[in-house]
């Protein structure tokens, strides 16, 4: 191998470990909501995804429009908080998806919150408030 080709290999190495770090550290989680309704939480906001009519189970629910809001660092705090919390208490995790329940996503993992879980309330509440306002 040339030195050429060493030092090309070993800058897309270093490339690949730089940008391995960058997405380790990008932190994204999504709540999908009873309805289908998506809410995917970054650091610095929170991107509303709607169920449309043609996805949803009635055919005719719709979750209304996208939208996307800057959020700061408190509230990505608070949101990340709860969905730990949610996270570690495992008793509260149902087995399975049923109609109606709540699906946190982080990484890879799944967790299925039942219609009645308090956690899953309060953090849909906090993602209205912030996202709608309501």
């Amino acid at each position: 191998m040339s030195q050429k080709q060493i030092a090309i290999t070993l800058s897309l190495i270093a490339l690949a470990i730089g940008l391995y770090s960058f997405v380790m550290k990008t932190k994204t989680y999504t709540y999908i909501d009873g309805n289908n309704n998506d809410y995917v939480i970054t650091k610095d906001s929170i991107s509303y995804i709607p169920i449309t009519p043609e996805k949803s189970s009635s055919g005719i629910y719709s979750g209304g429009e996208p939208k996307k809001v800057k959020i700061t660092k408190e509230q990505f705090s608070k949101i990340e908080g709860m969905m730990k919390a949610i996270q570690k208490d495992k008793k509260s995790h149902a087995d399975k998806r049923e109609m109606g329940y709540g699906t946190i996503v982080i990484g890879k993992k799944s967790i299925f919150l039942s219609t009645s879980n308090k956690q899953k309330q309060e953090l849909e509440q906090e993602l209205k408030l912030i996202v709608f306002g309501i």
